[in-house]
């Protein structure tokens, strides 16, 4: 019956983007989460202004938020499936892929044991928001809705930082991908 709710869950929020997002997908054939393997990374010109606000908020919420969450920090999140605003990926087109947030406010990325990026983190558990930033400046910071169910986590974009267009399901591990 879980799972049951889980897959409906999902299939509810990707049928949603089709009709939500699919007017503000990003124009290039592929994004650069897909070039480089890392659904983190979105394919938009970097903005400074834009970053420099995202971490004053980011500095604002650690302050007066202090608490992490396990339902983000537990184990290590592998990505599952990514849509993009305009379609959603292949079953294996992430394998390997993962982030692991940590209880001090930072997150890595990458591929099986290739760290490909880090940066800082923050999650309103009242509000079940995510924002994440980059430490790699070219990239815009990401505002995400979560959506939990058990060990999978469903990842809406907002309209903040322009990722509105992305949704990803992210399913918890204990480590790190293994390639096979």
């Amino acid at each position: 019956m879980k799972l049951s709710n889980n897959l409906t869950l999902v299939l509810f929020v990707l049928t949603l983007s089709f009709y939500s997002c699919g007017t503000n997908a990003p124009n290039s054939a592929k994004s650069s989460a897909e070039k480089e393997g890392s659904p983190v990374q979105l394919d938009k010109p970097s903005d400074p202004k834009m970053r420099s606000q995202a971490l004053g908020i980011l500095d604002h919420r650690i302050k007066n938020y202090p608490e992490t969450y396990a339902v983000i920090e537990a184990g290590v999140l592998n990505y599952e499936f990514v849509h993009n605003g305009r379609e959603i990926s292949k079953k294996d087109a992430y394998l390997g892929s993962w982030i692991d947030f940590k209880n001090d406010f930072t997150y890595d990325f990458g591929t099986y044991a290739k760290v490909e990026g880090s940066g800082r983190y923050h999650y309103r558990s009242d509000i079940n928001q995510l924002i994440m930033i980059d430490n790699n400046k070219n990239q815009n910071p990401q505002e995400w809705d979560v959506k939990v169910g058990g060990d999978i986590l469903i990842l809406v974009g907002t309209n903040t930082y322009g990722n509105n267009a992305y949704q990803m399901k992210l399913q918890r591990s204990d480590t790190k991908p293994v390639k096979q």
